[in-house]
């Protein structure tokens, strides 16, 4: 079985890799990003829901303007609560139960240039107005990563409405020659999910100037290098190992020796030294390889009798299947970071691993490295005999942490 070692995230920031000319430092460029996901309700006060919008920007300059343009349908924009958040957290408030019932918030842009403040023009129409607190909060900071717009009813139980759209404009000055990530850019390999790692983990990390053009890669099934296309990441003092190295994304596994409990400052290596992410550190942080590219769907399993699991070969009740994760933790007896797992001894998981299929927890017969699959996991359950048949959920737990939402598993 092939396992998907680089996800279609990771791709997508390679094909928006920034290439700047030597002299780039010089040049301010500007660049839009729009949210592309569904249109996301605004809730009746009472619910507690906020609701947020979310646009990954791939690109690193360091910030001196930003914009932003919302498309709210809400009748009352007093009742309603405005906040964006940068890569870094940083809030800036836009609006905050502005207005009572005059205006909109329908193709409203927040500029620092405009020449009124959205809460001291009631009634307000589409157009450019400053917010509630300066864009300019973000100036110097740096624009890649997750950029949030969190939208919610304060005010009222009587009306609800929807977040339809959301374009952030950042102006600034290009990076050159410095590696450029956020923790938010820095996801489990198979889950695709950031968030706190674990011991072994493989990951996906994800920025600019990060490594060589071509990219260098180690063939499947060998020991990893701690340094690859003159690379290196380290947590704390110690580097991690290294599969896959390239501009935009390197795959990496995180040391077996870093600490759970604490964190550990992560630092990408290459021509010049990142500025540190700071990473939660748990005993284990799970994902599941899926057959598709965003980490969801089915699982990359296979069923007792040899066949790979899937609609027309689905898995029998009481039977075994394997699949494939990462992220388990510590193992004993212990393999060294970038080693690959041999076949004898087996390596298995400290920390309990548990699973639970359509409901109803499964045997967990065994958890361990995949032999000959350095950061990657092997994990064999029985399909318990309760399970519905057709396409079930499956949610893998190690040391008590689930895995990534949205795995299925297909039961005969």
């Amino acid at each position: 079985m092939k396992l998907r070692l680089l996800s279609a995230f990771a791709l997508m920031a390679v094909s928006c890799m920034l290439l700047s000319p030597a002299n780039a430092q010089d040049q301010a460029v500007t660049y839009t990003f729009t949210y592309n996901g569904p249109p996301l309700q605004i809730y009746r006060d009472s619910a507690d829901i906020i609701s947020i919008a979310k646009i990954f920007v791939p690109r690193a300059i360091r910030i001196t303007k930003v914009t932003a343009n919302v498309e709210i349908d809400y009748p009352r924009p007093g009742d309603l609560n405005i906040y964006m958040f940068s890569p870094v957290l940083t809030r800036t408030k836009l609006l905050e139960r502005n207005c009572g019932s005059q205006g909109t918030v329908t193709n409203i842009t927040f500029d620092d240039a405009a020449a009124t403040r959205y809460s001291e023009t009631c009634p307000v129409t589409a157009g450019s107005y400053r917010g509630n607190e300066p864009l300019s909060n973000y100036n110097d900071q740096v624009s890649f990563g997750t950029w949030s717009l969190a939208a919610e009813n304060n005010g009222s139980d009587d009306w609800t409405g929807y977040l339809r759209g959301f374009t952030l404009t950042v102006t600034g000055i290009p990076f050159t020659n410095k590696p450029i990530t956020t923790a938010n850019a820095v996801v489990n390999q198979a889950g695709l999910e950031s968030g706190p790692i674990a011991p072994g983990e493989m990951l996906n990390i994800l920025g600019v100037n990060l490594g060589p053009y071509p990219p260098v890669s180690v063939s499947g099934g060998a020991s990893l290098p701690l340094t690859l296309g003159d690379v290196q990441v380290t947590f704390g003092d110690t580097s991690a190992a290294i599969s896959y190295a390239s501009p935009n994304v390197l795959t990496v596994q995180v040391p077996f020796g870093v600490q759970p409990g604490l964190t550990t400052d992560m630092r990408v290596i290459y021509q010049n030294a990142s500025d540190p992410v700071t990473l939660e550190v748990l005993n284990a942080a799970p994902g599941v390889f899926t057959q598709s590219a965003d980490g969801r769907g089915p699982v990359t399993a296979v069923n007792s009798d040899g066949t790979t699991n899937s609609q027309a070969h689905p898995a029998a009740k009481g039977k075994q299947v394997g699949f494939y994760a990462t992220g388990l933790g510590p193992v004993s007896p212990p393999q060294g970071t970038g080693q690959r797992p041999p076949m004898s001894p087996l390596s298995s998981t400290v920390f309990p691993v548990t699973a639970v299929v359509d409901g109803y927890e499964a045997e967990v017969s065994y958890a361990g490295l995949a032999p000959g699959f350095p950061g990657v996991y092997q994990v064999n359950l029985t399909i318990p005999a309760g399970a519905r048949s057709g396409t079930r959920s499956l949610t893998l737990y190690g040391a008590g942490a689930p895995c990534q939402a949205g795995v299925t598993i297909f039961i005969q």
